[in-house]
C-alpha cells in the first residue's frame, strides 16, 4: 500500500511550507558540508574551546562543534559563522559555495546538487504525512518511511535527473506502486546468468505463467522471429530517460519496447533497487538510473551483472561450510542477471553508448528469511522520532545500552569480521546494505546484501582461495584488470579500511554520538565494548592469530576514505584518502597491563553539537 494510504498508523498533519523548513534544511546541508571539509582535512583547522577556525576563500569561520569518533567532526548547525569586515554573520549556502578551494565548475555542480537536495527535501516536509511513531512499522514500510537521506554526505538527497513529479512517483519517500516496463532484446546483444535454470523457467518463476504471456503476446504482435529475442526489465524512469537513444536500434528490429507489465514494486531507500510488493517473497530488482545521488552516479558497471551469480555462489559455497555464519548471518544471494552486450555480428553504437545503463540484478528477498516486522534497515538504529527520542528508546530502556550494545556488535558487527579475518573477505556494510533481525529489540541475526559492486579480496588472504570464482573466465574486461580495479586488491590494508570505513567511521560512529547524547553513555564505553567483542574473537580460536595479525584494526592512526575530495576532483575512477584516529587503539591500550582501572581520555572539547 502507498504510503499515503498508511491509515493504520497515527500521522501527524502539516502546515504549508514555510521558510523555516527551507532554512531548517540548508542548515543541515551547511552543516554536512562543513564536516566534511574539516573531516576530510580539505582546509586546514584549529580546534580550541569547543570551536573549529578555520579560513576558507577570503573569509575567516568559526562553527561550534567537536570531534567524535575516528576524528569525525560533528557541528552545532545553529552557530556557524564567518567574518565580514569586522562582524560575524551566519554562514549562508551561497557564500560557503563560493569560497570552497575547487574549481568554479565544481562549484557550479556541487550547487545544483545541494539545491536538489534542498528542494526535495522540502517537498517531502510539505508534501508526506509525518508518521508519528515509525517503531510500529514493518520492514518494507521502514524502506519508505526513514527519509533523514545520509549522515555524512551533503548531497544526501540530490537524485540530479529527477524532477519533484519523478521524486514522487520513484522516490521511496512516496512509497507510489508501479510496474517494469520492458523490452525485447535480441539474443546476440545479451548477456544472461540464470545460476543453472534453463532461461523459460527462469521467467516463470520471476514473472508467472500470467505475466509472461501478456508479454509473449505483445512481443509476438511485433515479430515473426520470437526465438531470437529475450525479455529485459528496465526502469519506467530510465525508459523515459533513454528512449531516445534506442530508436535506431528500434528502427532496426534489434529490439522491441513491449510496455508496462507485471508485478507492482516500489523503490528502496536506495532507489534504484525495487522491492515487489504483489509478491514479497519474490526477488528485490536493482535496475540502473542515470541519476547523480550523493558521491555517484547510480547505474550499474556492466562488469558486476553477470558477475554477481558466482560472487554469491563463492559466499554461500563459504557460507553453508561455516557453522559460526550461518547462527549470526544472512546473506541475500544476487541470484541472476543479464545486461546489454556488444557481443553481436557487428558492432553497435547503441550499446556502446548505454553501457552501465542497461541490466538488472535479481536478488533474494528478506521475507524468504526473516519475518519483515521483526527486521529492519541498520540505519534505523540512528533515526529520531518524533516524541525527539531515538529509534531504539524502548528496547535501551528495556534492556540497557550496556548489554544491548554488546548484543548488537555480538550479533552484526563481528559476523562481518570474521568473514574478512576468517574467510579473507571485506564486504560494504553500510547503513543500507546491512539489514538486523531482532526479537523484541533484541539483535538476533545480520542480514548483509549487494554483494557485486562492494567485495574485496586478497589472493594470498583467501583462506580457501580454491572456491574463489575465476574472474578471468567471466568478463574480459577482467583479463587486463590490475589490482585494485574490481574485486582483488593488491594489500590487506585494502580490505581493513573498506571494513572500518563502511562499518566504523560512516556507520558505527553516528549510533556512538546518539547513545552518548541521548542515554550519557559515553562514546568511551562505546569502542570500550566494540574492542571487547573484537578480543573475545580473537581468544574464541575461530581464527589463527597469524590470520587475524595481518588485519591490523588497532593502529592508532588509519587511512580512509575522502568522499568529499572525490568530488571536488570528479574522477570517479580516483581513490583520495586521509588519516584519522582509531578510538579502538586507545581502547586497546587502556586494557593495556597496568591502565586496567584507567579511563579512556575525553575527546578534546566535549560540547554538544546537534541540532
Amino acid at each position: 500500500m502507498n504510503r499515503h494510504n498508511l491509515t493504520s498508523h497515527a500521522r501527524l498533519s502539516l502546515p504549508i511550507e514555510t521558510s523555516d523548513e527551507h532554512n531548517s534544511v540548508e542548515n543541515r546541508v551547511i552543516r554536512q558540508l562543513l564536516e566534511a571539509l574539516l573531516f576530510e582535512k580539505i582546509c586546514d583547522f584549529e580546534h580550541q574551546l569547543g570551536y573549529f577556525e578555520f579560513i576558507l576563500g577570503e573569509h575567516s569561520y568559526r562553527v561550534q562543534g567537536n570531534v567524535s569518533g575516528f576524528s569525525r567532526v560533528r557541528i552545532n548547525s545553529s552557530d556557524m559563522q564567518y567574518r565580514v569586515g569586522d562582524n560575524w554573520q551566519k554562514v549562508s549556502l551561497a557564500h560557503l559555495i563560493a569560497d570552497l578551494p575547487t574549481e568554479q565548475s565544481v562549484k557550479n555542480r556541487l550547487r545544483l546538487e545541494l539545491d536538489q537536495t534542498i528542494k526535495l527535501s522540502c517537498w517531502n516536509q510539505h508534501n508526506l504525512d509525518r508518521i508519528v511513531n515509525r517503531r510500529e512499522l514493518n520492514y518494507n514500510e521502514l524502506e519508505s518511511a526513514i527519509d533523514e537521506g545520509h549522515p555524512y554526505h551533503p548531497c544526501f538527497k540530490a537524485r540530479i535527473g529527477f524532477s519533484e513529479k519523478d521524486h514522487q512517483c520513484y522516490g521511496p519517500e512516496s512509497a507510489q506502486h508501479f510496474q517494469l516496463h520492458w523490452l525485447a532484446v535480441r539474443r546476440c546483444y545479451l548477456k544472461r546468468r540464470f545460476n543453472l535454470l534453463s532461461e523459460t523457467l527462469f521467467w516463470q518463476q520471476e514473472l508467472g505463467n500470467d505475466h509472461l504471456h501478456t508479454l509473449q503476446q505483445q512481443l509476438t504482435q511485433q515479430t515473426d522471429d520470437v526465438t531470437a529475442f529475450s525479455l529485459m526489465p528496465i526502469h519506467p524512469w530510465q525508459w523515459q530517460n533513454i528512449q531516445e537513444q534506442l530508436q535506431t536500434a528500434l528502427s532496426k528490429q534489434q529490439l522491441f519496447y513491449l510496455g508496462a507489465a507485471g508485478d507492482l514494486y516500489q523503490a528502496s531507500i536506495s532507489v534504484r533497487t525495487l522491492l515487489n510488493v504483489s509478491a514479497p517473497n519474490k526477488a528485490n530488482i536493482k535496475l540502473p538510473l542515470n541519476i547523480m545521488n550523493t558521491s555517484s552516479l547510480r547505474t550499474i558497471e556492466s562488469h558486476s551483472i553477470c558477475t554477481a551469480p558466482d560472487i554469491s555462489n563463492w559466499l554461500m559455497k563459504l557460507y553453508n561450510n561455516d557453522n559460526y555464519l550461518q547462527e549470526k548471518m544472512v546473506l541475500l544471494e544476487e541470484y541472476a542477471g543479464i545486461r546489454i552486450a556488444n557481443d553481436g555480428p557487428e558492432h553497435q553504437n547503441w550499446i556502446a553508448n548505454l553501457t552501465d545503463q542497461l541490466g538488472v540484478i535479481f536478488r533474494e528477498s528478506l521475507t524468504n528469511y526473516c519475518s519483515p516486522q521483526h527486521s529492519l534497515p541498520f540505519l534505523a538504529l540512528t533515526v529520531i522520532e518524533q516524541d525527539n527520542k531515538p529509534f531504539i528508546d524502548p528496547w535501551i530502556k528495556h534492556y540497557g545500552c550496556q548489554q544491548w550494545l554488546k548484543q548488537l556488535i555480538e550479533t552484526a558487527i563481528i559476523p562481518v569480521w570474521h568473514l574478512l579475518v576468517h574467510h579473507g573477505i571485506a564486504i560494504e556494510a553500510h547503513g543500507q546494505n546491512m539489514l538486523i533481525e531482532h526479537k523484541q529489540g533484541w539483535p538476533y541475526k545480520v542480514i548483509i546484501r549487494d554483494f557485486h559492486e562492494s567485495l574485496e579480496y586478497v589472493e594470498s588472504y583467501l583462506a580457501k582461495p580454491e572456491l574463489a570464482p575465476i574472474f578471468t573466465e567471466l568478463e574480459s574486461c577482467y583479463e587486463q584488470g590490475q589490482p585494485d580495479q574490481y574485486y582483488w586488491m593488491s594489500s590487506v590494508e585494502a580490505l581493513r579500511e573498506l571494513l572500518v570505513d563502511t562499518l566504523f567511521v560512516f556507520n558505527l560512529t553516528d549510533l556512538a554520538v546518539m547513545l552518548e547524547h541521548h542515554y550519557q553513555f559515553s562514546e568511551q564505553k562505546f569502542w570500550r565494548t566494540v574492542y571487547q567483542a573484537i578480543v573475545t574473537y580473537q581468544k574464541s580460536g575461530l581464527t589463527s592469530p597469524e590470520r587475524l595479525a595481518k588485519i591490523e584494526i588497532f593502529k592508532p592512526k588509519i587511512n580512509t576514505e575522502s568522499l568529499l575530495k572525490k568530488k571536488f576532483d570528479g574522477n570517479r575512477a580516483a581513490e583520495y584518502h586521509h588519516t584519522v584516529d582509531n578510538p579502538l587503539a586507545s581502547a586497546q591500550q587502556e586494557a593495556a597491563p597496568g591502565n586496567s582501572g584507567t579511563v579512556l581520555k575525553e575527546i578534546e572539547n566535549k560540547t554538544p553539537c546537534f541540532q
